[in-house]
């Protein structure tokens, strides 16, 4: 178990992720991770994504920290409730080649059932970058494990909106804040989104910012069957990749 400081340490670079040991390395990961999830980061993104994750893909490409769904914690509530159906987690690829072994994989497994490639269909959507929940219209859950979660509903009886006004009972998605709005009202007073985020779904009374950001429609839940949507199979896939890719202000 790595040690306060030593912590502190990686954090400042001034121990590097090459030069940590397999175990240190992997609790240091799961440190990072779980404190990204209760909304209080430790590194940024990008640090977590292509220095120690890219790292520990390098050493240990198989190990099930990697592999798993990444639990929202937590820090809501103790009593967990089986969700209407399971949410996955996604795995991370940053480079064309990444994708290239995925779509093999695909190719690969339609063999194995007897299906053709040709009639695989893969769907692309935005990826978000906020608390992921599931709406079945009564409740609001948090995506917890990808079995069970907590229940979160208070967000909605605080006023949070939903995207476009469109409804509640859509299923999947994600509480976010809008890029432009963090960038203008809250960075001064928060790092990243993540730290401003939790604020909102916490159990403890909303603060200012809080309040100042469900009032203007900064804050609201996007349902995933609202996002931009790119459908075809794997050859269009390989050519209108780059189509896919876009930025949501």
């Amino acid at each position: 178990m790595l040690s306060d400081e030593k912590v502190k340490l990686i954090i400042s670079q001034s121990i590097l992720a090459g030069s940590l040991s397999n175990a240190e390395l992997i609790d240091f990961c799961q440190i990072a991770n779980k404190k990204y999830r209760s909304g209080a980061p430790i590194i940024n993104d990008e640090e977590y994504d292509f220095v120690f994750i890219s790292e520990l893909k390098k050493r240990l490409p198989n190990h099930p920290f990697i592999n798993k769904v990444e639990t929202e914690d937590e820090g809501f509530s103790d009593e967990k409730i089986k969700l209407p159906e399971k949410m996955l987690s996604t795995n991370k690829a940053f480079t064309w080649g990444e994708i290239e072994k995925w779509l093999e994989r695909i190719s690969k497994f339609s063999e194995e059932i007897n299906v053709l490639i040709s009639d695989i269909q893969i769907k692309g959507t935005a990826k978000l970058d906020g608390f992921a929940g599931y709406d079945d219209g009564k409740k609001l859950y948090t995506r917890g494990d990808g079995n069970k979660g907590s229940d979160i509903s208070r967000v909605f009886q605080r006023g949070l909106g939903i995207l476009n006004d469109s409804g509640r009972g859509q299923g999947p998605g994600e509480i976010v804040v809008k890029r432009s709005y963090f960038e203008n009202h809250l960075s001064n007073d928060f790092e990243y989104p993540r730290n401003f985020q939790a604020s909102l779904i916490k159990e403890k009374e909303l603060d200012k910012f809080a309040k100042d950001a469900i009032d203007a429609k900064a804050a609201f839940f996007v349902s995933f069957k609202l996002l931009p949507l790119g459908m075809g199979d794997v050859d269009d896939c390989e050519v209108h990749f780059g189509d896919l890719v876009i930025i949501v202000e």
